[in-house]
């Protein structure tokens, strides 16, 4: 591979925090490719349903106004259930609804594809439907990684690829998750 087609950053996974990344690094002139596994950007991911502003509005202010939310989140319901009862906690505050501290419901497969976008107008690149199955490593070091049958390098590799990233247990950077701490929650 040439030195023309080596990255200063390959991306794993185009999630919220795999397109912010992505936005910041080429708003900021780097040469960033995101890979994304699957089809569509938002089509595999796994949460959602409520964005909470604060960090977001950082980098892109008033974003609310202009991106897919469903709508501005200003009562909270909470419930607690057993087999066989439940109770429930219910909270209401101007400040759920203050600039900086809103949260929105939003529906991943449109907030993604967004951000996403965002982030090619800042300079990224997209590849989906493409699945990284390994991480390159030279001398000790990562370099890149192998997509597809196909090896890319990069001088930075960004897993974004969710909490259970099997190329982070590759690289014995976490271990595989425990079934016993894990948990499923429902909105």
């Amino acid at each position: 591979m040439s030195s023309e087609e080596k990255f200063d950053v390959i991306v794993v996974g185009a999630g919220l925090a795999g397109n912010t990344a992505a936005y910041l690094m080429a708003k900021a002139g780097l040469e960033v490719l995101v890979i994304e596994r699957g089809e569509t950007i938002g089509g595999k991911n796994v949460t959602g349903g409520r964005m909470y502003s604060h960090s977001l509005e950082k980098i892109f202010p008033d974003f609310a106004k202009e991106a897919p939310v469903e709508r501005k989140i200003t009562r909270e319901k909470i419930s607690f259930m057993t087999g066989d009862s439940a109770t429930t906690v219910e909270y209401a505050a101007d400040k759920l609804g203050e600039q900086g501290k809103a949260t929105y419901s939003i529906c991943r497969a449109h907030f993604d594809p967004w951000l996403a976008g965002k982030a090619e107008e800042a300079g990224a690149m997209y590849v989906t439907g493409i699945r990284v199955d390994e991480v390159l490593l030279r001398d000790g070091k990562v370099c890149g990684v192998i997509a597809g049958g196909e090896e890319m390098e990069a001088d930075v590799v960004l897993l974004a690829d969710g909490v259970n990233s099997l190329l982070a247990q590759q690289l014995g950077m976490k271990k595989e998750l425990d079934p016993s701490l894990v948990a499923v929650g429902v909105k």
